[in-house]
């Protein structure tokens, strides 16, 4: 279609614009590609004001006459936002159906989860497993934690570790931190060494895995010991409130441990990851406050 050139590659305005004009004749004169087209560019605001709310009823013109990427971009949004569960299975069935790859894993993940159907690990193993013949790396990483405990399908770790290594080198940063994990409690080849490695891909995408990281940084785990590095990878989940990193900036705040020490910035930090819940600070600002007077310097963010 003459439109849908006009808008891959990094399309001008006009090009845009006039993909708009040419998808909404081709909708017009009864093509639901045409209707498709249209309601992808209203739903990004390209060369159209966007509208979600006209880019779905375009959506769903487009399913009704029968067009497969429509019923996807459909099952998408109601996934997205937990709407019309029993619409979702019933057009995700139909991509299936119709041979549309980019919908097998979402598929299992309805019979794994029983959404809008019985809770079905065997089928959801038999749809991941065909995902991930098309290339679908996701697909490749639920299917190995399947194989991992034995859901569904018959258990063998072997197979899982295979799985889980090939999804992480494709990119998959759940499968990444697996194989962290599975690195540093040595029961694969690489030890400490190796989960720093897979914890290092995967820190930007998994909060959880640059925590670990910085960790491993401060106590030299796996890695040469980098109090600086640790602190700035905690400082990054600080400023996104997580509570065990605030707690680990103000406590390396207060020793000078990979910063300047600062005693009243260092307070102020463990007040904000008691206030957030980490336990151990809790303690530490209790215990400052019994101890203060009028004077005592106030730990901002801490529960009054």
């Amino acid at each position: 279609m003459d439109a849908a050139r006009r808008i891959s590659g990094n399309p001008s305005e006009d090009d845009l614009r006039n993909a708009v004009d040419s998808f909404r004749r081709v909708s017009e004169a009864g093509f639901s590609q045409g209707t498709f087209g249209l309601a992808e560019l209203t739903l990004s605001g390209r060369g159209i004001a966007r509208d979600k709310d006209e880019a779905e009823r375009l959506y769903r013109s487009a399913a009704e006459a029968g067009n497969v990427p429509a019923m996807y971009r459909l099952a998408e949004l109601y996934s997205g936002e937990g709407r019309e569960p029993e619409q979702t299975f019933s057009y995700l069935k139909a991509c299936c159906e119709a041979g549309f790859p980019p919908a097998y894993s979402y598929f299992g993940d309805m019979h794994y989860y029983g959404i809008a159907t019985d809770v079905d690990p065997v089928e959801a193993s038999k749809w991941y497993t065909k995902a991930m013949s098309v290339g679908d790396a996701p697909a490749m990483f639920k299917l190995a934690c399947m194989y991992e405990e034995g859901i569904g399908i018959p258990k063998d770790e072997a197979l899982s570790r295979r799985m889980y290594s090939q999804a992480a080198t494709a990119g998959v940063a759940e499968a990444q931190f697996r194989m962290a994990t599975l690195a540093y409690e040595g029961k694969i080849e690489g030890g400490k060494e190796e989960a720093a490695r897979w914890y290092g891909y995967c820190a930007q995408a998994l909060p959880v895995a640059k925590f670990n990281l910085a960790t491993m940084f401060l106590e030299g785990q796996g890695v040469e010991r980098n109090a600086e590095k640790a602190f700035s990878l905690f400082h990054d989940l600080a400023e996104s409130g997580d509570a065990d990193a605030l707690y680990q900036v103000g406590r390396m705040l207060m020793e000078g441990c990979g910063t300047a020490q600062d005693a009243n910035e260092g307070f102020r930090y463990l007040g904000k990851a008691a206030a957030a819940g980490n336990q151990e600070a809790l303690v530490i600002v209790e215990g400052l406050r019994r101890r203060q007077n009028t004077q005592m310097i106030k730990i901002d963010g801490a529960i009054e």
